[in-house]
């Protein structure tokens, strides 16, 4: 199978199911940068001419967007064409729009990957929601990471037989499970600084916490733009000396603090703007590592939390419910050690990476037969 990848950053840390994705399903080519990607795995553009000048092509693109996309799918189907591309996968749904009638004319299956914002966001779905819609009769298959992605789609009306729900997956191999009730009080969270991830709730809810558990303490690991908000609001509360903001980490490097933690904490919400989570990656590695998780009732999680038996989920903006379940877990290591060893099962179950991959695969080579 002669497959295109088709996503916008090519060195985003934050999207590590793509990267999974490209790693495993082997793909002859990427394609990559923005929303209309142009550059194969080299790093090549698929334009020729002057639009191969980024000055004149961000010109274009700017002042002529309607000129400009009949370029770039004239560019694109000749890459394909050249490519002998036999299915695309494009990741986010507004990814694929710009790919769906070049797809069609050239009878190549599309796969479109829904990922989270793409199917929340207010603005981008009073957007796209008619390029959504038109996509999808065109698309041979729709996937999402959760149920509630699922129906948040189907609200659109996108027809059901067209979407499926295939989470990501975790690589159990490189995450050693911990005995979290024998390592030190220590909270962990993981991910962006970021309004989805209201990271500002979950040190107001530690602040709870630390009240009642002195030798308590928060590692929030990751770099965003509430970076600073997180900061002030810390010396605010004045817990300096037990909240640390560890910033960007690597990959292994987040493994070894999760091995050294006790409870894998993160309070995502949907945010004003509609904004949401497809699942968290950070919590399919937190649960792997065998940590008990407690979060919110939000999008994903509530698959990959299994509430009172993998860990606790609370309604979003709750964060005094939280802290009640952070402390209630903090005194019961029994608790502790019985929701991370659930929580790593769970994983071992349903999101192990292989067993994600190949229903991947499935879909793909099904959709290549089907066409």
């Amino acid at each position: 199978m002669r497959l295109l990848i088709a996503f916008t950053q090519p060195f985003s840390y934050s999207e590590t199911f793509i990267h999974n994705q490209v790693k495993y399903l082997e793909p002859v080519d990427t394609l990559t940068n923005g929303w209309m990607p142009f550059q194969d795995a080299n790093r090549k553009s698929i334009f020729n001419g002057l639009f191969m000048v980024d000055v004149l092509r961000g010109a274009c693109k700017k002042y002529l967007p309607s000129f400009y996309f009949q370029q770039y799918q004239k560019a694109l189907k000749n890459f394909l064409v050249k490519q002998k591309i036999e299915v695309v996968l494009a990741e986010y749904g507004i990814t694929a729009c710009n790919f769906s009638e070049v797809c069609e004319s050239l009878q190549i299956p599309l796969i479109a990957h829904f990922h989270g914002f793409d199917a929340y966001e207010y603005k981008t779905i009073e957007n796209y929601k008619a390029r959504y819609l038109a996509m999808a009769q065109k698309a041979a298959k729709i996937i999402v990471v959760s149920e509630d992605m699922r129906n948040a789609l189907l609200q659109l009306g996108i027809p059901s037989e067209k979407i499926i729900n295939n989470p990501y997956g975790v690589e159990l191999e490189n995450f050693q499970t911990t005995l979290p009730a024998q390592n030190a009080n220590q909270l962990i969270s993981v991910g962006r600084l970021t309004g989805k991830k209201a990271p500002q709730l979950v040190i107001r809810s530690f602040a709870l916490v630390k009240e009642k558990i002195a030798d308590a303490t928060l590692l929030m690991i990751g770099g965003g733009e509430l970076q600073k908000d997180c900061a002030d609001l810390i010396q605010q509360l004045n817990l300096q000396d037990s909240v640390k903001l560890a910033g960007v980490k690597s990959p292994q490097e987040i493994s070894d603090y999760l091995k050294k933690s006790k409870i894998f904490v993160q309070h995502s919400l949907r945010t004003a703007s509609g904004d949401s989570e497809g699942t968290p990656n950070t919590i399919l590695e937190a649960s792997a590592t065998g940590l008990p998780i407690v979060s919110t009732k939000h999008a994903g999680i509530r698959e990959a939390v299994v509430d009172g038996q993998t860990g606790y989920l609370v309604e979003e903006g709750e964060y005094e419910i939280m802290a009640k379940k952070i402390i209630d877990l903090l005194g019961n290591p029994s608790l502790v050690a019985s929701m991370g060893a659930a929580a790593r099962k769970h994983m071992e179950q349903h999101y192990e990476m292989s067993f994600r991959i190949q229903a991947l695969k499935n879909i793909l080579i099904a959709a290549q037969h089907a066409n």
